[in-house]
């Protein structure tokens, strides 16, 4: 596991939310979360790799990252750049664990001409509106018009 830039608070409740984690029930849920002493792990339920594991610290009311780490063995996962782990994990935390109503951040390196929602499904196994990494807005319509050139 390697350390990366990832900042985040959290409000008592979000923090007793995000420490139930998540039990993976059927073929789409991509992730098994869990705690374990005060520390969050994000694990593939496929395969069972650790892919994030997240240190929480109290400050005052709040929940503040202490630290995030990414797993390192390219052979378990294929690591993006700091700011697309930072997105990624920020959406798992928030979209799947808070059921909070966010964008799946989708990096800037997809090509235009994939099927919508397709890299989504594979890394999450999720419908949200999407985003690219670069600030644009991407929905699933949005695409499917740039596909069939409306």
């Amino acid at each position: 596991m390697t350390p990366f830039p990832y900042q985040a608070t959290f409000s008592h409740e979000e923090y007793a939310t995000i420490a139930r984690g998540l039990i993976p029930v059927e073929m789409e849920d991509k992730w098994f979360v869990f705690w374990e002493a005060d520390s969050l792990f994000l694990h593939r339920s496929w395969t069972g790799f650790c892919v994030y594991r997240v240190e929480f610290q109290r400050s005052g009311d709040r929940f503040d990252i202490a630290q995030a780490t990414v797993a390192a063995n390219s052979e378990q996962y294929r690591r993006g750049s700091d700011r697309h782990e930072a997105a990624v994990l920020d959406f798992l935390i928030r979209g799947l664990l808070l059921h909070q109503p966010v964008e799946f951040p989708m990096p800037s390196d997809v090509p235009a001409s994939a099927q919508p929602g397709l890299y989504q499904h594979h890394i999450a196994g999720t419908g949200f509106p999407e985003r690219t990494l670069n600030g644009n807005q991407t929905t699933v319509l949005a695409r499917l018009k740039r596909l069939l050139r409306l």
